[in-house]
């Protein structure tokens, strides 16, 4: 059997949103929030925001071509994932590799080296990953990364020296020879740093496992205006032009950053967490699921970045649970990252001697969003082997009574975390 190299990349989320005490009156007060702006950031961390910027058009590119394939795989069904997860896993899997198989890489993750250099791309999600776990965001975010080591591998030292710099990962060595203990090893580390989201992440490891990368991402929020359990409603859900479904509606009529976009057919509202991070719903008009899924790009965030205006509406936002399970290996080899896969890869800056290669990678996620707030957590998981050979006025009505896509993304990183799309929110 031959030896196995696993590399796990696990993402979780936790939101909790706080009803204020006290307060039942879901018509609020007509105060604008636009005035209250969250104070600028100390002038230091300018240099972290600037190379945390330089990478973010490429995640948000990635971001939408990943999700057009999975939503195209799977029509009909919800979708759930973090891109940013995904893209940070290969871009430290990309530490190893050489020749066309990182440029591959880089071009699949939507990097242009004649635009960015490759020093630039490590130094980006080196600061993206300080940025994130910044300690004074009331949106907390802790993002962090581990390997797993059989005693006996040998990993090359620049391979363990940059996973430490500009990955911040942990390195702990493990015996693979026991996959009980090895699997216990891991599994109470994930459980630890997602706050239990995801109490067991493997459960079949190979004995012929020789290594564990590891990434994780925790998220916990809090609405800045949240959602009275008392305005809860039952009502229809039109998955289709024959499916109906009963779900019950979280309401709220609040000023929110809200437009119609007249060129993409959809209307935008953005729901802020108190601190730095926020949740982008869109509803696409009747009939528009399609083009609005083809069309929308990085472009259309900043345009509505700009174009979003504070306005009263009536916001109606569905409770919902999804489960999602992809094998991402097709989709990335439809972006061109192909030789990682098969005899061709180059994965000779992981280890001093052996041919290595990627059998496949998948990923995994679970969300629940209700009252009370959200909860998700996600995994991504990369093996590699030894290569083988209706309008309400007099206020704008944002109901989502029909399928929608939604972002949750960190505003001064400006990353996408997360990206949805709820087509039954009774579909676990």
């Amino acid at each position: 059997m031959k030896p196995i190299i696993y590399l796990f990349f696990l993402i979780g989320l936790h939101v909790h949103c706080h009803h204020l005490p006290g307060h039942h009156n879901d018509q609020e007060t007509d105060e604008n929030p636009a005035e209250h702006q969250h104070p600028p950031l100390e002038e230091e961390q300018g240099n972290n925001i600037a190379k945390c910027h330089k990478i973010a058009p490429s995640n948000t590119d990635f971001a939408f071509r990943l999700y057009r394939l999975i939503a195209s795989d799977g029509a009909g069904r919800n979708v759930f994932f973090s891109p940013v997860g995904i893209s940070t896993a290969m871009a430290m899997l990309s530490l190893g590799a050489k020749s066309e198989t990182l440029s591959q890489i880089h071009k699949g993750l939507a990097f242009n080296l004649l635009e960015i250099e490759e020093k630039e791309i490590h130094e980006g999600f080196h600061h993206l990953i300080h940025m994130l776990n910044r300690p004074n965001n009331k949106a907390v975010v802790n993002i962090g990364n581990a390997l797993f080591i059989e005693e006996s591998l040998k990993l090359l030292p620049k391979f363990l020296e940059d996973a430490n710099t500009l990955y911040e990962s942990e390195a702990f060595s493990s015996n693979f020879q026991n996959t009980a203990i090895a699997e216990k090893q891991i599994n109470d580390y994930v459980k630890n740093k997602t706050h239990g989201k995801i109490p067991q992440a493997v459960d079949d490891l190979n004995p012929s496992t020789v290594m564990v990368l590891l990434n994780y991402i925790f998220f916990k929020g809090f609405w800045e205006r949240p959602f009275n359990t008392l305005s809860i409603m039952e009502e229809d859900f039109f998955v289709n032009a024959s499916t109906t479904v009963k779900v019950n509606l979280m309401y709220k009529g609040s000023y929110y950053k809200y437009l119609h976009d007249d060129d993409l057919f959809c209307s935008v509202v953005e729901i802020p967490y108190k601190g730095d991070a926020s949740a982008l719903f869109i509803l696409p008009d009747e009939g528009k699921m399609q083009q609005v899924e083809d069309r929308l790009g990085k472009g259309h965030l900043s345009k509505w970045a700009k174009a979003l205006e504070y306005q009263k509406i009536e916001l109606y936002i569905p409770k919902f649970s999804m489960s999602t399970s992809y094998d991402v290996t097709s989709f990335l080899q439809t972006i061109g990252v192909k030789n990682v896969f098969g005899g061709n890869a180059d994965l000779s800056g992981i280890v001093e001697e052996g041919n290595l290669e990627v059998s496949r990678v998948i990923h995994k996620a679970v969300v629940d969003v209700h009252e009370n707030g959200t909860e998700a957590a996600a995994v991504t998981v990369i093996e590699i082997q030894y290569m083988s050979f209706q309008i309400r006025p007099p206020l704008p009505v944002f109901k989502c009574n029909r399928p929608f896509l939604f972002l949750i993304f960190e505003k001064i990183t400006n990353s996408i975390l997360f990206f949805g799309k709820v087509m039954n929110p009774n579909e676990k």
